[in-house]
Order: structure tokens, then sequence, then C-alpha cells
């Protein structure tokens, strides 16, 4: 996926020269260096519609767009540092191949992605400072095959959502920022992850109506591989977010515990499953205010690749929450769950380009707003969003 090119070739060379005459002034000879540029391009034709909401005025008539789908450029360096450890860096960007596609005052950078500078040490792990993909959002993509995890395409909506009982949507598909991290070596197939989002945020001592926060964030990952089996756990706490209620000054707990498998058959095809369960909670929550909410989400899928054709799918169930309000009485979540289903369709022109073709549907019960993880289409209460698309990737 990665091809040297003239670009990546004079930055290589640059940065030689450059290290060169920094290390002859130290008297210390500089080790081997590696230096990489790829990228992804990916764009969409798609059509959507959000219809048979519980109030037929909120309805969203189907439309055409173009969409982005998690397109980057990614600059990454590695230098071997002598002793068994090496220097790395990854500088990655989202990138818009549609460029009014929810940043269009970004141009066409659109946002960081997974951005860090770290140390590898051999045969124990790499620790990691910067912006990057924590445990809840590595492991939900284990039982998702579209491309890059995004799109209408992918299934992991009954994951990730609360289906809108929550006033800001859960953050556990969110990078993580200003974090410090640990990803371990294989040791017997068995790796570990941990990574901590430190509290910049913390306030100064609270008060009765604004009470003291504090929002360092943990999160924490396994992962086991065995011959056909790919076995993940990943546990994470995102503190004072405020996504239960939409406060900034209350202190919120948001947690969830996710399980991911994937199991490769004799002939190739690959069968996944994810389970997660999540909770939000405000402790300062009081009258009709939610102090609880619980959800749990499944999702089956299925990938076979037979020479440059690929066919995957998936399908998926929202529970409907379960959710309690400040005063101490249960708030009513019943009809509030959701289905996701997924096929699609790619060929493969070669190891660059690919075409792909899908039709995907998220049927909301009556009082249900779970939505597409990527690419969402803001259904109204009771809807189920409906799309079919086709688009080219090219991976470099």
């Amino acid at each position: 996926m990665k091809k040297k090119n003239v670009i990546s070739g004079f930055a290589l060379a640059v940065s030689m020269v450059c290290m060169s005459a920094a290390y002859a002034q130290s008297g210390v000879a500089p080790g081997p260096v590696q230096f990489a540029i790829s990228g992804v391009g990916d764009a969409q034709f798609e059509y959507i519609d959000a219809v048979d909401a519980a109030v037929p005025a909120q309805d969203k008539r189907g439309r055409f767009r173009v969409s982005n789908v998690s397109s980057e450029l990614a600059f990454r360096g590695s230098m071997d540092l002598g002793n068994g450890m090496t220097g790395v860096v990854n500088l990655t960007t989202g990138i818009n191949v549609d460029n009014a596609n929810a940043n269009a005052n970004a141009g066409m950078f659109g946002n960081a992605k997974d951005v860090y500078v770290g140390i590898a040490f051999a045969n124990v792990g790499t620790v990691k400072l910067g912006r990057m993909t924590a445990a809840a959002r590595w492991n939900s993509g284990t039982a998702d095959f579209s491309p890059m995890g995004a799109g209408l395409q992918d299934d992991q909506g009954m994951l990730s959502g609360a289906s809108g009982q929550s006033a800001v949507g859960p953050q556990f598909n969110v990078r993580f920022d200003n974090t410090l991290a640990f990803e371990s070596a294989s040791f017997g197939g068995l790796s570990a992850r941990v990574y901590y989002s430190a509290n910049e945020g913390k306030s100064a001592a609270g008060t009765t109506n604004s009470p003291h926060l504090n929002d360092g964030s943990l999160s924490l990952g396994l992962q086991y591989v065995h011959g056909p089996f790919d076995v993940r756990l990943s546990a994470e706490q995102r503190n004072d977010k405020g996504t239960l209620n939409g406060t900034s000054d209350h202190n919120t707990r948001d947690r969830d515990v996710r399980f991911g498998l994937r199991y490769t058959l004799p002939d190739g095809t690959i069968l996944g499953f994810g389970h997660d369960r999540m909770r939000l909670s405000d402790a300062n929550a009081t009258g009709t205010a939610k102090s609880l909410l619980t959800k749990h989400g499944t999702v089956i899928s299925a990938k076979h690749t037979f020479g440059k054709h690929v066919v995957y799918g998936g399908f998926g169930v929202g529970s409907d929450v379960h959710c309690e309000y400040g005063n101490g009485s249960a708030c009513d979540g019943s009809d509030t769950g959701a289905r996701n289903a997924v096929i699609a369709y790619q060929y493969l022109f070669n190891k660059q380009m690919m075409f792909e073709t899908f039709a995907a549907i998220v049927k909301n019960e009556a009082r249900g707003r779970y939505d597409f993880d990527s690419g969402g289409v803001g259904p109204a209460t009771g809807a189920q969003s409906r799309a079919v698309g086709a688009g080219l990737r090219y991976a470099f």
C-alpha cells in the first residue's frame, strides 16, 4: 500500500542531510532512517433517505450526494536508535475529496487522525505521545469489514450509538487526544494496549452549582491471536464529557466494555462478531434529567474474497435503552432499539485501485433514533434510514 516516489525520495534525502549535520556536531552516528508517504482517496456517489418517522413532517426524503469516505494522507518515519530502540513518528490527516463534507472550512485537509511520536522497544512494545485510536475504537472494527471502517456501508452504529437518548453522541469511536499510550509486543499471541488521555480540562475547586471536574480518561485493550482466531477485549472510561445531558458542570462517567472476535475459515472466509455494553452516568443530575443510561449492541458479519472479487455484509442489533432520572424514578426506554444491515461488493483492479457498491439500512423501532455510524443522515424518531451507493478507492 506504500510506494516510494519522487516526493518521498526527496524528503528522505533532505532529512538524512539534516540529521547527518546534527549528528556530526554531536559526534553520534545516526542509525538507519526509514520514511514513507502513503494516502487514500475514497469517494462514493450515494442515494440516502430517512422516512417513516413518527412525525411524517420530519422525514428526510431521498437525495443524492457525493461523500468523502475517510480519505487521508500520512507521513511516517522511523530511526534505529541502537540498543533495541527505534524512534517512530506518524502524522496522519484527513483529506476531503468532497470539500463540503462537514469540513468545508478546513479546505482539502479535514482533521488530524492518528498523530504521535514515540519510541519502540524491541520485544517489549511502543510508547507513544499524541492523538490516537484508543481501545474501544480499535475494537469496534473487529466485526466491520468496510474500508477504513467508514461510510454508510460500515455496521458499527449498533455498537457506538445510544438511540438518540443522550444529549450528545457517545464518544467511544472518537480518538483520544492529549494521550500517553503503551502498545505491547505480542507474547505467545497475547498483546495489550493502554491509553491515558490527560486531564488538561481539570477545573478549579467545585461548588454546589458547579462541581469539581477532572476529565482524564483511560482505555485498555487485550488481543489474542492464534491460528484462525483473533479475540479482542476493550474497556474504556471517559470522565466529565457531559454526554448524557449535554452539561459542562456535572461529574459524568461514560463507560464501555466491548468484545470482538474474528475467525477465518479454511476457504479464507472471515466471520466477525462484536458485542458492546455502554453505561453513561451523571452523578449531579436532578429532576427529570437522566442520571443513568445503559444499552448494548451486537454485530455479526462475514467477508469472502474470490480472485479480484470481495463480498461482505453484516447485521446488527441496537438494544432498547435502560435509563433513570435524577429524582430516582425510571424513565421509559421502551421501543428505542434498532436493526442495521449492510451488503457490499468490491472489485479489486489491483493493490491500489478498488470499485465498491453497497446497500444499507438502519430500521428504528417506534421511539428509536439510531443512525449510521459514519456518514449518518440524522433520522427523526422512529425513521428508517436507507442508502445505496458506489464509489472508487485509490490507495498508495
